[in-house]
């Protein structure tokens, strides 16, 4: 879903309700113009503004988010099928599930957030912990680079799949952002790794 696609979905939505620019501008405490701009696709929108807009349009997050699939296969799904036949990290850790979830979480919106920085964030995490408490954080082996950035990948693509995540793609990079559209699960994640994971994205970013 681009910013466009976005961008016409709120309007979309917002002529429902029976809404005008000013009044929902009103609800989200935003400038109209910022609300115009965004409708149009020229501006981009923010994780945590594209919760005030779906709190103010009385609706959830992932109805906002979803969106009318064309029949032929869309970039989404495309990279869905890639990543599902991906080969060597087949098997979803759920550490590093709730490991993406959190630094996406913490880092959401950040339009550099690529998939190498995701990578950099998990690894620095990993050695974090590992150095103080002898196992990293996303239940990983230590490996290179690249193999972690396969996983991660992976990982992400089921996480969209599942819904715990909506991928957003750049109309003109074509770079690809993920949105939560839930809270992690943090039953299994220590607060120390939490802690750590925090400090990785600051590192980071």
């Amino acid at each position: 879903m681009t910013e466009e696609n976005i961008g016409q979905r709120i309007k979309e939505l917002r002529g429902q309700k029976g809404l005008s620019q000013e009044e929902l501008a009103r609800r989200i405490a935003m400038p109209r113009t910022a609300v115009t701009k965004i409708e149009s696709g020229s501006q981009e929108v923010r994780f945590r503004e594209l919760a005030k807009f779906a709190e103010a349009l009385g609706i959830s997050l992932g109805t906002l988010l979803e969106e009318r699939r064309p029949v032929r296969e869309s970039v989404e799904d495309a990279f869905l099928r890639v990543s599902d036949s991906a080969q060597g990290y087949g098997h979803i850790r759920p550490e590093l599930e709730t490991m993406l979830h959190v630094i996406l979480l913490s880092a959401a919106g950040d339009p550099l957030l690529d998939g190498r920085r995701i990578t950099e964030t998990v690894l620095e995490a990993d050695r974090m912990h590992l150095a103080a408490y002898g196992k990293s954080i996303s239940g990983m082996p230590k490996g290179s680079s690249s193999e972690m950035e396969h996983a991660i990948s992976t990982t992400l693509a089921n996480m969209v799949k599942e819904h715990v995540l909506h991928m957003v793609v750049d109309r003109e990079s074509g770079a690809r952002r993920y949105l939560p559209l839930m809270k992690p699960d943090l039953q299994e994640l220590s607060a120390a790794a939490y802690v750590l994971i925090e400090k990785a994205v600051a590192m980071t970013g």
